[in-house]
């Protein structure tokens, strides 16, 4: 087994979202002119769903696993960790049958409980993929806790590879007999591929394990599980309330825009551009960056289990100066440029103010992404949930006064979305602060990356004119952001927004 560091591990796994998120981007594409808007608002209701049912069924043991490992691999003891391994399989093994099962005689009620009938065939489609995600989450879970971040980014690589090809031939294959048809063949090239990704985890980690010589058994099963239990019960009862609260989200905003005066065709048709054009612009860069938590669990994790807080201090202020970093250009170029990334990629513009309006909640996001990894590895393992059952009080209120509003409509749930992300971004640093007596340098961390974030969009501003007068398309969007991109990084060189310093430290664990 190959351990890496914080960076290294979370460059591994950005690298591979970044190749999955295209891929999936890719799927997408062609997807749109198969499915068109309705078929893509079925679509999107039946992957909501699948969400939603998964996180409930196989909610805190994916972290559990992670912490429990990470624990245990920093004090030595290999064969606990092993242990770990197999009662947690043996338990989602069990939940992921209970749970496909569930989801697949459930399928009428879910899709009428979304207020989208013709997706129940999508729904059954789907199903199977409950049982290969939770084989699969003891194996992926287990190496990101012993910071092995390879056969989590092998998996996710082949995982969008097999959902590209198999989904795209499905629904081609499909077209001729309707949306909902057509729509459950795209969302049954998931299964395929969660199938081919949990393959590839559990042959990694047998060739492995036949290599390692394990001294101990590594304990009681039953002391395993009532660790793994008393971890992940409590985030099993936050998701069973987050869940209600996104599908209540899901419900109020077609609700909302029914009760603005639109038809049910031209409401599907708005929830269809926004969930599958724009938010799948925006959820690139953001399911990409969100992996910087995943790198960050292990870290912390060990640090405080042998009490080493300086360093766990340490990796916490680079995680979130990385994720501001990272994210603000993300969301300029979004924000700035948002006609011609859904033009590159769509042939269709007509989501562009929709994307504009969600891109700065990417710099939000993604913080409070980084600072719920951070308090939960780090102990506080409820707090970011009560912190983002206040954002989401924010969300749904917001929501339902804005979206009413014809003049508004669909534009309110992005609006909604910057206000509660920056509630629960501000909640998670002020938590993190006291709990790790964290004083947090605002200027490195802050300052001199929004400076140069500045600088970056006034380049943009400056050369749109000319660069448009001598290209176009793809060449013209992909010049300005290599151009802007290029003044962004000058402008964090110049302002030393993060030193070679801090980062050879890192590197040296």
């Amino acid at each position: 087994m190959k351990k890496q560091s914080f960076l290294t591990g979370a460059l591994i796994l950005m690298t591979a979202n970044a190749i999955s998120k295209i891929l999936g981007a890719v799927f997408k594409i062609p997807l749109t002119y198969i499915l068109n808007e309705e078929g893509m608002a079925v679509y999107n209701i039946a992957f909501e769903v699948y969400i939603m049912f998964l996180s409930f069924i196989i909610s805190g043991l994916p972290f559990a696993i992670s912490k429990l490992a990470a624990e245990s691999n920093s004090r030595g003891e290999n064969g606990r960790t092993h242990k770990i391994v197999k009662v947690s399989t043996v338990l989602l093994v069990a939940i992921g049958f209970l749970g496909s099962a569930a989801l697949y005689f459930g399928a009428d009620f879910f899709a009428l409980a979304m207020k989208e009938e013709k997706a129940v065939y999508a729904i059954k489609m789907i199903s199977p993929s409950i049982f290969f995600v939770a084989l699969g989450t003891a194996y992926k879970s287990y190496y990101q806790g012993v910071s092995d971040m390879i056969p989590t980014a092998i998996s996710q690589v082949v995982e969008a590879v097999v959902k590209l090809a198999a989904g795209y031939y499905l629904a081609a294959a499909f077209v001729n007999f309707g949306t909902e048809k057509t729509a459950g063949g795209a969302v049954m090239g998931v299964t395929a591929g969660e199938i081919a990704a949990t393959a590839i985890l559990m042959l990694m980690y047998l060739w492995e394990r036949n290599k390692v010589y394990i001294k101990s058994d590594g304990g009681s099963a039953r002391e395993i599980l009532k660790e793994l239990l008393s971890i992940a019960l409590p985030l099993l009862c936050a998701s069973v309330v987050s869940n209600a609260v996104n599908a209540a989200d899901t419900v109020l905003v077609r609700s909302r825009l029914l009760d603005a005066g639109f038809s049910a065709d031209d409401a599907r048709f708005l929830y269809g551009a926004y969930t599958g054009y724009a938010l799948t612009v925006f959820h690139l860069p953001v399911g990409i960056l969100g992996t910087i938590g995943v790198s960050i669990l292990p870290v912390i994790a060990g640090a405080v289990a042998v009490n080493n807080m300086k360093k766990a201090r340490l990796a916490t202020e680079m995680s979130i100066r990385i994720a501001v970093i990272l994210s603000l250009p993300c969301a300029v170029v979004m924000y700035m440029m948002s006609g011609e990334i859904l033009s590159a990629l769509f042939q269709n513009s007509a989501s562009a103010r929709m994307l504009t309006a969600v891109a700065p909640c990417a710099v939000m996001m993604c913080v409070a992404q980084i600072t719920s990894a951070v308090l939960q590895s780090s102990g506080k393992i409820m707090t970011p949930f009560f912190n983002s059952l206040i954002g989401s009080a924010v969300k749904l209120s917001l929501e339902w006064y804005l979206i009413a509003r014809p003049e508004i409509n669909i534009y309110g749930s992005a609006v909604s979305s910057n206000a509660a992300y920056m509630a629960v971004m501000i909640l998670n640093l002020i938590a993190i602060c006291r709990h790790l007596c964290l004083k947090p340098d605002i200027t490195a961390i802050i300052i001199k990356p929004v400076g140069a974030a500045a600088v970056m969009a006034a380049v943009i501003y400056l050369l749109r004119g000319p660069i448009s007068l001598r290209f176009a398309g793809i060449a013209y969007f992909a010049l300005i952001c290599i151009i802007s991109g290029l003044a962004y990084i000058a402008a964090l060189l110049v302002t030393n927004a993060v030193s070679a310093g801090e980062v050879k430290k890192i590197l040296k664990g």
